[in-house]
């Protein structure tokens, strides 16, 4: 984000920050944690967060917020401002910068009174617990008619490990950090959406749509983990590629998790990272950070984005799916080419690797690649049997 003193700049950095800070994510900062009794309802509009005896609830998406026991009310520059009454807009502007692509980690106040309250369980507990969606779940309706998944994708997810069943017909996916230790699960139903309570919180996401055979040489990055088991059923090009998702806003410590993926990634030849990030403000903040991220390790990089305004992955493979049922949808071999990020910071080998992003290296323009429904490959076939839990050489998220 560029900082300039214009009077119209200011007011679109003030819209941004606005936009792209949570107010959770500011009382976390603060001390504050989320009440215990609100951690039930994590996807209601109002959630309440205290510290000591305070207490404030967000709501709007956590854009607002108000205190039950005072005036105080507003958008995310009142809160910091509410908070600490002796910060100026500057203030409030530089805490908000260090902020963004920041996600609230819910973390449940710890109480020291009221014995009748039960400890927290532990995610891995709940984690380990829990099976694999069968055919004809819950869950496993849920992802391929609902999300419109192919049977064999959700199967190997399973398979590996990375994907479980959770109560009410919710989907769990198993996050992991760069030693292949669970750290927790982004969860994903018909009237759910969130990420585990305590344990160590958002990391990566994994699975080989491939069955994992091969090493590791290609890394593809998505917000989501459906976002990654659809983009991995348009994919024609899986050998070799380990799809993953940050499960949204990252962490400080997510973020040195990635880094250290990337730089294992690195250390193949011909490697390469694909940012399969959503087309929107949000997505051009993550493909900016990790294309940056990539430079620092000597990763080639590159972006791919649904063409439509607001579009992931999971509704390019939804309409697709319905297209080719209607037979409007006409099968083509490759995605076009003509646009695609670089940030090669590394000599490249003269071979162009079998890949898509193989060949838009080879292209060697600077825009994010925007891709057509009709454009996509079709949804891949099954290859091969799939394999065990096995990401990379090794369990968990190493490559």
């Amino acid at each position: 984000m560029a900082y300039t003193s214009s009077p119209e700049a200011q007011q679109r950095e003030l819209d941004e920050l606005r936009n792209a800070v949570n107010c959770a994510v500011v009382l976390e900062k603060a001390g504050f944690r989320l009440d215990r009794q609100a951690t039930a309802q994590r996807s209601a509009r109002n959630l309440k967060f205290r510290r000591d005896s305070e207490a404030i609830i967000v709501n709007h998406d956590g854009k607002g917020w108000w205190d039950p026991k005072g005036d105080g009310k507003g958008d995310v520059f009142k809160l910091v401002q509410y908070l600490d009454p002796s910060k100026n807009l500057g203030h409030v502007r530089q805490e908000l910068r260090a902020l963004i692509g920041r996600s609230p980690t819910l973390e449940v106040v710890e109480r020291t009174k009221g014995a009748g309250d039960r400890p927290r369980r532990d995610p891995a507990e709940l984690w380990n617990r829990r099976a694999a969606p069968g055919q004809g779940t819950a869950a496993w309706r849920y992802l391929t008619e609902i999300r419109g998944l192919p049977d064999h994708i959700v199967a190997i997810a399973g398979q590996q490990g990375a994907l479980k069943e959770g109560p009410h017909g919710t989907a769990w996916f198993g996050h992991r950090d760069a030693d292949g230790q669970f750290t927790g699960m982004e969860m994903r139903g018909p009237d759910y959406k969130g990420f585990s309570t305590g344990g160590i919180g958002k990391r990566l996401f994994g699975f080989r749509a491939d069955g994992g055979e091969a090493p590791v040489t290609r890394l593809v990055v998505t917000e989501a983990a459906i976002d990654a088991l659809s983009f991995a059923a348009l994919d024609r090009f899986q050998q070799g590629t380990l799809y993953t998702s940050t499960g949204g806003g990252m962490s400080p410590e997510s973020e040195a998790n990635l880094k250290r993926v990337m730089m294992q990634l690195a250390a193949q030849p011909e490697a390469r990272l694909v940012v399969a990030v959503d087309n929107d403000l949000q997505g051009d903040r993550y493909a900016g950070k990790f294309a940056a991220m990539a430079r620092d390790v000597g990763l080639w990089s590159g972006r791919i984005s649904p063409k439509g305004p607001g579009e992931d992955w999971n509704a390019i493979l939804r309409t697709r799916r319905e297209g080719m049922q209607a037979g409007s949808v006409p099968v083509a071999p490759l995605c076009r080419l003509s646009e695609v990020l670089g940030s090669g910071a590394k000599a490249q080998p003269e071979t162009v690797s079998p890949s898509w992003l193989g060949q838009a290296e080879a292209h060697g323009t600077q825009r994010p690649l925007r891709v057509s429904d009709a454009s996509l490959p079709a949804p891949s076939e099954p290859v091969g049997k799939p394999a065990g839990p096995r990401l990379g050489s090794s369990p968990g998220m190493s490559l």
